[in-house]
């Protein structure tokens, strides 16, 4: 880990997320793969349904979701018998999504981040876990905004993602999750 990272919030959202900069920046826990969406993480069903098919295959059966503002899970996901997109409903109607989500095995191998629902969120994984480096590889990086992309769009002023971040904020992220 770098000694001048920044906070998870001050990089992903423009407003105070404090619960996830312990799960991205505890040292123990040896985050060292990240993967970026800019999509409702329970709200797409084509996501949600394939995300789950992936956390059964990798044995992912029970998740802790949390919010912004929580030291304690506010709902215990069992992923075998609940759809993700159920879980989001579940979410919306405790209005947990106006806080910020925190979603995290019990292991902690590996959490997802996001602000609201139209804001941008990161995966990370342990992938010296192995459990966790399945799940990486299982999933489908065309969902995501990769380390590799962020470092290419860095020298392409067209790219989409030169415009949504510019160059500072590009290099802010790969200063931190790279």
């Amino acid at each position: 880990m770098r000694y001048f990272m920044k906070k998870f919030s001050d990089i992903m959202t423009k407003n105070e997320f404090r619960f996830p900069d312990f799960f991205f920046f505890n040292k123990e826990l040896n985050y060292n793969k990240f993967l970026f969406f800019d999509f409702p993480l329970f709200s797409d069903k084509e996501f949600a349904n394939e995300f789950s098919n992936i956390l059964i295959l990798n044995n992912y059966l029970e998740l802790n979701i949390f919010t912004s503002v929580s030291d304690s899970p506010v709902v215990n996901v069992d992923v075998a018998n609940n759809n993700l997109t159920d879980i989001g409903k579940i979410i919306y109607e405790k209005e947990i999504n106006l806080t910020g989500v925190v979603i995290i095995p019990h292991n902690l191998s590996w959490c997802a981040a996001q602000y609201y629902p139209v804001d941008w969120g990161v995966f990370a994984f342990n992938t010296h876990n192995k459990k966790a480096k399945s799940l990486f590889d299982s999933l489908d990086k065309d969902w995501f905004v990769t380390i590799y992309q962020l470092q290419k769009s860095l020298n392409d002023k067209s790219s989409p993602l030169y415009e949504e971040f510019g160059e500072e904020g590009i290099e802010a992220i790969l200063n931190n999750y790279a």
